[in-house]
């Protein structure tokens, strides 16, 4: 029986004897697995920074990561505060009339229908002091006088009214009244040179007295009234002047 177990131990170790010869020792070359291993980073997230090498000799190289740089923020533009408009109130000065063309007796009645209508009107009149008169000679007919009048406007002539009293001078047009001759002769030379050729000076006719009224700062209810008094006083007229 010890024969047999020995013999039997002998064969196991041959068996194992034979194996080890059988299998080729692994040829294994380390220096190819360090091939470029000093070369290898690992990016930690932090420009500038690398981790040591890899310790583990069987891992791949790791390609190198490059983190991309954060784009420059363009910068934003300032809001400028605009200076608030200020809100430009500009009150109404009114309007300017004048009522011209009252004559003779119409003129006391004038007056008191411009107190009537609570209405302040600075006067101009042919009084004593009245010297010369500045006019265009009475024309054929009323409705010529006036497409006269209209022509004169038109002209630029402000200061006129066609005399309409059924009197000596009927359909004449009235250029202004003066105090002194040279004044009527200054605003006869100014109307010339207008362009108004038929306009004469002569001394005052005291059976043409006349009145003007010139009303400032008139609101439009006022010059509604202005408008109207026309109609009740016979040959006068009434327009808006520019104010001065």
């Amino acid at each position: 029986m010890k024969w047999l177990f020995v013999f039997l131990v002998l064969i196991n170790l041959g068996l194992y004897g034979f194996s080890k010869l059988d299998t080729p020792p692994a040829n294994i070359n380390i220096t190819q697995r360090e091939i470029n291993a000093s070369q290898v980073r690992v990016v930690t997230g932090q420009l500038g920074k690398t981790s040591e090498p890899s310790s583990n000799p069987d891992s791949p190289p790791a390609a190198l990561a490059t983190e991309a740089p954060s784009p420059t923020p363009s910068p934003k533009p300032i809001a400028t505060a605009l200076p608030t408009p200020q809100a430009t109130v500009q009150a109404s000065a009114g309007t300017c009339w004048r009522w011209a063309g009252v004559t003779g007796e119409q003129i006391e009645n004038a007056r008191n229908k411009i107190k009537s209508l609570g209405l302040t009107a600075s006067e101009t009149s042919s009084g004593e002091s009245t010297k010369v008169w500045v006019y265009m000679p009475p024309l054929d007919s009323l409705e010529i006088a006036k497409q006269k009048a209209q022509q004169l406007a038109e002209m630029g002539v402000t200061d006129y009214f066609v005399v309409n009293n059924g009197g000596r001078w009927q359909n004449a047009i009235s250029l202004g009244i003066f105090s002194t001759r040279e004044a009527g002769e200054r605003h006869l030379a100014e109307l010339k040179a207008l362009g108004v050729k038929s306009a004469v000076v002569r001394d005052r006719d005291d059976t043409l007295k006349q009145a003007s009224f010139n009303f400032k700062n008139i609101s439009d209810a006022q010059a509604e009234k202005i408008s109207k008094l026309p109609a009740t006083f016979t040959g006068s007229v009434v327009r808006e002047l520019k104010c001065k």
